[in-house]
């Protein structure tokens, strides 16, 4: 050791000058000095530990202090053998610019000022137990771990043995059992110790025979907090045809809050709540599922898969490197579950090789490591390891793997010999394809398998196997992984998962099948000629929105018995309801859709979704609206007629496309690209990739079903580009409507508008311009974003002005006909909205009902009558339906919808008087709720009619579907009776360009019989004018005369359509 020499020296208070700390690190054997003295331009430390020496390995240099973001004198003094316990007294010494020295004490001057102790906390021996209590049915699993000084933990090997032998008690594996004699209450005192014999502790066990069979829920937070002023953490509990259940975090163990479930299914909730506002799902976790009768399940906050093993769970929430990720060639960040110690090192391992050079960043829990290698495979193992404190971790490649792009076809592609499969997976050191002769083989009981190329460049594994040997058979894709284990030791990692290219699978899409879709097996006849129904433009579209069970699943739709409720029933022809009573007829299925009118029909999910079990389709209560997708490539089994032929749902769905096409229905599919049922196979692929992700790889839940795909990355892209590109190509749809647009960003929607106008000018792109909760995403797909760009979006500020929101509330129809913000929003929808968040009246998609919420009558119904129960809803309508007030303001409601310019949109059943007894959620409710019921058809054919009308009007008069702004803004003036925004009256007034033809329309919103508008409307004198349509009804013929330019007194809560045309064109 070099002693420097001294200079002149001064002792200073401390106290007086300059700031000066210590940072202590007994674990890591490190402490920090740091001292701040502007006119020194470095400083020493001398103390008992280093006999009072001014030594160069105890010199502080001036450096940012990261904790604190200011310049300080810093040194890290790490002593390689520990120091002894004690206390130690020690002295700055600064050197200013002159070179003379400053010794800086505290107050009290000598050799007694600054000091600090250094000690150490003993190890000990914690015993965690999964419960309190022990039954015959339910082992208690144990759990030894040392804690050691800063919470840090291991998990030596423990012996268990008991404090006192009891009959019918025992100790295996770590697990405690007792058998049904052993009495209640009887206490067990297990003990254990460490096999080295180091560490030993107890606890004690009681007997309980009251503990209820079913699954005890864990949950942990991160604080381990619960309850608060404002919030609370508990259950969701459901099970399918079941009622769903609150459930509270009641019992204290020794991991977080539990709870017993009674249920199979749950989530886990955080409500909140202020002054007069309750959020009852502020957060919440995915849906979690307690399998085979697990008796113990362990929740992590913020991690998706639950654990089954306590130890697994404990060790997953210790001191650790929560998350490390590498976004781009520049950086790795690592994320910590606490601030590292002093002395704590972060290296850089890759294949198990340390990178030199690597320089590290330490800002409280983040660590970041720059001058990293620009050479990093995709496939390489990338390590952060820690010299003390942490176990290593595993880097996960995100958005560094977007330069890895392929943009050739990616899938099965069927040549005349091969079968020639291409998988991006550009993290997986090895793919192999695994082919199977069963849907239900086990993962691991394949019959062959093959191994793939891979291309490095562009992260693609690719294989040519055998059409012959290979046609028809079942497959998943083996990928093999560099990982690590628990103790940092290199491991492989396989994983087994579907082809997310996959066009066929087997039931409930558990593996895909090799099928040539373009096969004359999976084609219908006269498939090649099939053609999309001529439409002039987009917006002559009327969309009636269906569920493919649900259409036909009831036995009064008349279709055939085993196709009710599937694909081929929805294009049954020829079917039709007969009332016994009064014995009248109606047509049903497509017969009543032709009858109606619609020019498009929208069908909710049909894409291979999770939420049904395909092999028991035919029960009540298997059934699911379907946005929870699994295969987003293969239409949905349960539709099918033959779930476990995988051939059997294709061809029918052609034949179902091909027989709406025949009748002159466009087909648009809802396509839910913004989440999936579950993660785990996407992630078993290219874990990290395709789903948002926060800074500790948390997925974000924008969606509110636990995930969101990362539509904004190249290749999350391209899947969702190449699979709305297969349904239109390969199954000849018509349009795609998008759920929860915003979380799909703004370039992917435009890149399918691009594409889709290439192939159908007047193809249609529509979807939801909002999102379901917090989301990293920037640039998503939201209102007004589509001005101009040729989609289109559902229009909730027209929805909520005409019926009020989802609260529900009223609106203009159902009485809050005087407030002046919605009347002006009525006038804005009648419009197209093209002052707000539209720029072609084409953009928007006018609604006053979907799937989701309330029909539009329990909607009415509900705000009139909020007491209104299951059961009671269309009561009280009497004979005389067109007499009943909620009849006239759900025609009221109609007559603002298809007379508004934009596109209509209607959930099916609408056109007589639809009703689900008040359930607003039923995606999940059984067919007595949802399945429309044909005999409504007869019982409201009034409603059905004036809806026929209605879509006759609008589909003869080109001026209800104006195409451009500037028309709009010329031709459409409107304006409220009395001039009075409040008034509860609005009129409209449509003229054709040369005058020739005019439409005036009153909307009476008022509780007002016999309204005189006389006063109000200035008939031009030079046309005929007639009424088309009344409180009563409405078509294109001709129901009253206007004489001597009298207007006849308007029925309250109706509207009444005015038909002029001048008098040299009649």
């Amino acid at each position: 050791m070099e002693i420097l020499n001294y200079v002149e020296k001064f002792e200073v208070d401390g106290n007086k000058h300059g700031r000066y700390g210590i940072k202590l690190s007994p674990m890591s054997n490190t402490i920090r000095f740091t001292a701040k003295y502007d006119n020194a331009i470095c400083a020493y430390i001398v103390g008992d530990f280093n006999n009072w020496e001014k030594l160069e390995e105890f010199k502080l240099n001036w450096q940012l202090d990261i904790e604190d973001g200011t310049l300080k004198m810093i040194k890290d003094v790490k002593f390689e053998n520990g120091l002894e316990e004690g206390q130690y007294r020690y002295k700055y010494i600064l050197v200013d610019r002159e070179g003379d020295e400053i010794w800086v004490d505290n107050p009290y001057g000598g050799k007694n000022g600054f000091k600090f102790t250094w000690d150490r906390v003993e190890n000990f021996l914690e015993i965690l137990s999964s419960n309190k209590f022990v039954t015959y049915k339910a082992p208690v699993e144990l759990v030894g771990r040392v804690v050691e000084l800063y919470d840090k933990v291991s998990f030596p090997d423990i012996n268990w043995y008991l404090k006192e032998e009891i009959e019918g008690v025992k100790l295996e594996n770590s697990y405690l059992y007792v058998s049904e004699d052993v009495e209640e209450g009887t206490e067990i005192v297990v003990i254990a110790q460490t096999s080295d014999n180091k560490y030993k502790n107890e606890k004690k066990i009681i007997v309980s025979k009251s503990l209820p069979d079913q699954t005890l829920v864990h949950f942990l937070t991160d604080d381990n907090k619960y309850i608060g002023e404002s919030y609370l953490w508990n259950c969701w509990a459901f099970q399918d045809g079941c009622d769903s259940k609150e459930i509270d975090f009641n019992i204290e163990t020794d991991f977080g809050d539990s709870a017993y479930m009674p249920y199979h299914n749950f989530i886990i909730r955080k409500k909140q709540w202020g002054p007069n506002w309750v959020n009852q799902w502020a957060e919440q976790s995915p849906t979690f599922n307690t399998g085979n009768k697990e008796n113990n399940l362990y929740i992590l906050y913020g991690i998706p898969s639950p654990y089954n093993s306590l130890k697994e769970a404990v060790m997953a929430c210790g001191t650790k490197i929560k998350f490390a990720v590498i976004d781009n060639d520049r950086k790795i960040k690592a994320y910590l579950t606490r601030e590292p110690l002093l002395g704590v090192d972060f290296h850089l391992y890759i294949n198990g090789e340390k990178i030199e050079g690597v320089s590290t960043i330490i800002r409280g829990r983040e660590v970041i490591l720059t001058n990293i290698p620009k050479n990093i495979n995709a496939n390489d193992l990338v390590v952060v390891s820690p010299s003390n404190m942490y176990n290593p971790c595993k880097v996960t490649m995100r958005s560094y793997l977007d330069k890895y792009y392929y943009s050739k076809e990616i899938g099965v592609s069927f040549l005349t010999e091969d079968i020639v499969l291409r998988l991006w997976a550009p993290t997986a050191y090895k793919v192999e394809i695994a082919l199977y002769n069963n849907y239900d083989d086990l993962n691991q009981n394949y019959c062959t398998v093959e191994e793939m190329a891979y291309d490095q460049k562009t992260g693609t594994h690719y294989a040519a196997i055998d059409r012959e040997k290979n046609q028809g058979k079942y497959y998943l894709y083996k990928l093999y992984f560099r990982d690590i284990n628990n103790d940092g030791e290199i491991i492989d990692k396989i994983n087994y998962a579907v082809d997310p290219y996959a066009f066929a699978v087997g039931v409930n899409g558990d593996k895909g099948v090799l099928i040539d879709i373009n096969s004359n097996d999976c084609k219908p006849l006269g498939w090649k000629e099939d053609k999309s129904p001529y439409i002039d433009k987009k917006i002559d579209s009327i969309i009636y929105e269906a569920h493919v069970r649900d259409f036909t699943i009831d036995k009064t739709s008349g279709v055939s018995d085993d196709l009710r409720g599937t694909y081929l029933g929805l294009v049954e022809e020829g079917t039709s309801y007969i009332d016994e009573v009064s014995n009248k007829k109606v047509s049903t299925g497509i017969d009543h859709l032709k009858e109606l009118g619609i020019t498009h029909i929208h069908l909710l999910p049909t894409y291979d979704f999770g939420s049904v079990d395909e092999r028991f389709k035919d029960i009540e209560g298997n059934r699911n609206w379907g946005y929870d997708p699994k295969n987003y490539n293969v239409p949905e089994g349960s539709y099918s007629t033959d779930p476990y032929n995988p051939i059997t749902r294709i061809l029918e769905f052609r034949q179902m496309v091909q027989g709406f096409h025949k009748n002159g229905i466009r087909v648009v599919l809802d396509m839910v690209y913004n989440h999936m049922m579950s993660t785990e196979n996407m992630d078993k692929i290219v874990p990290g990739y395709y789903f948002r992700t926060d800074y500790l790889g948390r997925y974000s839940n924008g969606s509110g079903c636990g995930n969101e795909l990362c539509t904004e990355r190249p290749m999350v892209r391209k899947f969702i580009l190449d699979s709305c590109s297969h349904w239109i190509k390969d199954y000849h749809v018509d349009g795609l409507r998008f759920d929860l647009m915003e979380l799909m960003d703004i370039k992917t929607t435009k890149e399918i508008v691009r594409k889709t106008s290439r192939i159908d000018k007047n193809f249609l792109i529509y979807g939801e311009p909002w999102k379901g909760g917090d989301s990293p995403v920037k640039n998503g797909t939201y209102k007004g974003s589509q001005k101009k760009e040729n989609f289109s979006v559902f229009n909730d500020t027209f929805r909520d002005a005409i019926r009020g929101d989802n609260s529900p509330s009223r609106g203009f129809i159902n009485g809050d006909q005087h407030n002046a913000i919605k009347a002006w929003n009525i006038v804005e929808g009648l419009k197209g909205s093209i002052y707000t968040i539209t720029y072609n009246p084409d953009e928007s998609i006018n609604y006053m009902d979907a799937h989701d919420n309330y029909t539009l009558w329990d909607q009415i119904e509900k705000t009139q009558n909020y007491n209104t129960q299951y059961g009671q809803y269309r009561d009280n309508i009497g004979d005389n339906i067109l007499d009943n007030y909620n009849v006239r303001q759900y025609l009221l409601g109609a007559s603002i919808l298809f007379t508004a310019q934009g596109i209509p949109f209607f959930q099916g059943g609408s056109e007589f008087l639809r009703t689900k007894q008040g359930d607003h959620n039923s995606y999940k409710s059984g067919d007595i709720i949802n399945s429309i019921k044909w005999s409504d058809k007869v019982k409201y054919n009034e409603v059905f009619e004036y809806y026929k009308g209605l879509i006759k009007i609008r589909k003869q008069y080109d001026l209800f579907k104006i195409t451009s702004p500037e028309d709009v803004k010329k031709n459409l003036s409107i304006k409220f009776a009395h001039n009075d925004d409040k008034s509860g009256v609005i009129i409209s007034s449509i003229s054709s360009e040369d005058n020739s033809e005019e439409f005036i329309i009153i909307y009476n919103g008022t509780s007002i019989d016999n309204y005189d508008v006389n006063s109000e409307i200035s008939l031009d004198v030079d046309k005929e004018w007639s009424i088309i349509a009344n409180g009563k009804l409405a078509g294109v013929e001709v129901i009253k005369k206007i004489v001597d330019s009298n207007i006849p007194l308007i029925k309250s809560y109706s509207a009444v359509i005015l038909r002029g045309i001048a008098l040299l064109e009649k």
